[in-house]
């Protein structure tokens, strides 16, 4: 096991923050650190729409192809971000404890989702978060945002929206859900992206006891089953869909929800699994969508 380990990561504020949180807990361990910043394709391309990638990993695939040559020890993710088909020679090591997976809704006038007039002007790159809207209010006009969470919130400051979604983990990251009056959005009506919330270390396949010992198991459990949905579904950024699994220490109740881009829900899944699930459990409940 190394003394020094060099951590992958972009270098957005928040990337850098979920990497710290990292790093701090290695150097609690005793490990020297060092962060390497590395642009991912997602953090180039910024005018392009997150769905025109087709889960490639825009923002994962360059520092999963680093950590494959050896240029880094680990790489740090949000999970959500992280297609199911990992780069070869990689894996999903470790998660850190779930912070909130829920959708945050903010608006210049602080009014909830449900306030907004008819026509207001909404914000979102994500098909997911565009479909639940128009699931919801098919009277709001949707447009293109792209940028960090600052730049989001400064071009709703300045008026190119009247409302944006940010999710609430990031805000709860960088500070904002202080300074913030938004309105978290019930995960079990505006179902949040699959792995939302989490943050990821993946390793090469023989080095997972370098973080192994951090992996929070809960989540994990959350986290594979969320995942093992969308393999099944073979879905990505680009299908409207919701995946969301929350534990009570026995079994884990999973929502799934799946849209046309109009808003029009072609499936919904409620049903709850023992925490001990298999594949073919996974299968079961996804009966009603998969032939």
């Amino acid at each position: 096991m190394p003394e020094s380990i060099v951590i992958g990561t972009r270098g957005s504020k928040l990337a850098l923050a979920q990497a710290e949180k990292v790093k701090e807990i290695l150097e609690e361990e005793g490990f020297e650190t060092e962060l390497k910043i590395i642009r991912t394709s997602g953090d180039i391309k910024k005018d392009r729409p997150l769905h025109e990638f087709k889960g490639i990993g825009a923002f994962v695939r360059e520092i999963d192809l680093a950590l494959k040559r050896g240029e880094v020890d680990i790489a740090v993710h949000s999970l959500k971000d992280v297609p199911t088909e990992r780069v070869e020679g990689t894996v999903i090591a470790a998660v850190l404890e779930r912070e909130s997976p829920c959708d945050a809704f903010i608006t210049r006038e602080e009014k909830r989702f449900e306030e907004v007039e008819s026509g207001s002007i909404i914000g979102t790159s994500s098909l997911r978060r565009r479909a639940m809207v128009l699931k919801l209010r098919r009277d709001l006009k949707i447009e293109n945002l792209r940028g960090n969470v600052d730049t989001r919130l400064r071009k709703l400051t300045e008026g190119m929206y009247d409302g944006i979604f940010l999710a609430e983990a990031g805000l709860i990251r960088l500070g904002w859900d202080k300074k913030l009056n938004y309105q978290r959005l019930d995960p079990q009506i505006f179902v949040p992206s699959a792995n939302q919330g989490i943050i990821a270390i993946a390793t090469r396949e023989n080095e997972k006891e370098i973080v192994s010992f951090m992996n929070h198991e809960k989540t994990y459990r959350e986290a594979m089953l969320e995942r093992a949905v969308i393999s099944e579904l073979g879905i990505g950024c680009a299908i409207p869909a919701g995946v969301y699994a929350e534990s009570d220490g026995r079994r884990i109740r999973l929502v799934c929800e799946i849209l046309k881009e109009n808003g029009e829900v072609v499936a919904r899944i409620d049903e709850k699994l023992d925490r001990d699930y298999s594949q073919s459990d996974v299968r079961e409940v996804l009966r009603e969508v998969i032939p």
